[in-house]
């Protein structure tokens, strides 16, 4: 591992320790309304559960990032392309020419 990714392990978990000692110390049962019931739990299984929807959230629009880079690395491979399609292109009809030229003065 390099060191970027050694430190933002490290800051993470420092952040779950804080999370984990937060939700030992609130363990009193809290009320949560949904809108159509209302469910009595405990603050630490609440405080958990939003900490695992949160790291699911952030992994999933993590992986939408990914996808953006291959498509500018794609999308870049596209124009290179492209260039030397224009380049290729330019070259036979300066080709074409030279000849159409070459022809004309002939006759």
């Amino acid at each position: 591992m390099d060191k970027k990714k050694q430190w933002k392990f490290v800051i993470g978990l420092v952040i779950a320790l804080i999370v984990v000692i937060f939700a030992i110390l609130n363990v009193n049962p809290v009320t949560i309304s949904f809108g159509f019931t209302h469910v009595k739990l405990p603050l630490i299984v609440l405080i958990l559960v939003t900490l695992i929807l949160g790291a699911l959230i952030t992994v999933l629009l993590a992986n939408t990032g990914t996808k953006e880079k291959d498509t500018k690395k794609l999308s870049r491979s596209a124009k290179k392309q492209l260039s030397n399609v224009k380049i290729s292109n330019d070259n036979q009809i300066a080709d074409a020419l030279k000849d159409n030229t070459t022809k004309n003065k002939q006759n």
